[in-house]
């Protein structure tokens, strides 16, 4: 096989996806709840974020998004779920799911919780709410399609990331710190 029928077969996909994306989704109602799970939520973070703690939290937030949208892109490239309907027509993740509603669900969970215990406490309250109640509803109304993939998956993916998340932020505020120090310079 040729790269050129490659690029043939990526530009074909694309070209159906754009105009699939404008016979159902674009300025429907599901577009425009997409829309508006986009944009919200950052406005409601923004008024009740510690402001003492701003870029400790933001960089947690930014840790979610890399992981989500990694996570996101390989698992719908492996067809293991997809979005028959999104915000924009040739961005395989999920953008408001991925860049809004779960960092800006977990920042509220890193800053209001004191301890690694209440975080992964609150988080499988959190994994199990997108689990179980969340994609369940996106399922519904065919914002998610699964096809290898279970709730239960879900569910375990984001207690694990959560962990993961915290950890490497830790450790990223701890060398931080250090660096502050005399003793890091």
């Amino acid at each position: 096989m040729s790269y050129e029928k490659i690029e043939y077969y990526q530009n074909t996909i694309v070209q159906l996806e754009i105009q699939y994306w404008l016979d159902n989704s674009f300025l429907t109602p599901a577009w425009w709840v997409l829309l508006a799970a986009a944009i919200i939520p950052w406005i409601i973070w923004y008024k009740f974020v510690n402001r003492t703690r701003f870029l400790e939290i933001i960089l947690y937030g930014m840790l979610w998004i890399i992981f989500a949208i990694v996570l996101d892109e390989i698992s719908s490239t492996w067809m293991l779920w997809s979005y028959p309907r999104k915000l924009f027509p040739i961005i395989p993740p999920l953008i408001p799911a991925d860049l809004t509603i779960v960092p800006v669900t977990f920042m509220f969970v890193y800053q209001y919780t004191a301890t690694y215990k209440m975080y992964m406490f609150w988080s499988v309250v959190v994994g199990s709410l997108f689990s179980f109640v969340i994609e369940v509803i996106f399922v519904h109304y065919h914002l998610f399609k699964m096809y290898q993939w279970e709730h239960w998956y879900s569910f375990i993916s984001f207690i694990i990331v959560a962990s993961i998340i915290w950890g490497i932020h830790q450790r990223i505020m701890k060398l931080t710190k250090l660096s502050k120090s005399p003793i890091g310079y």
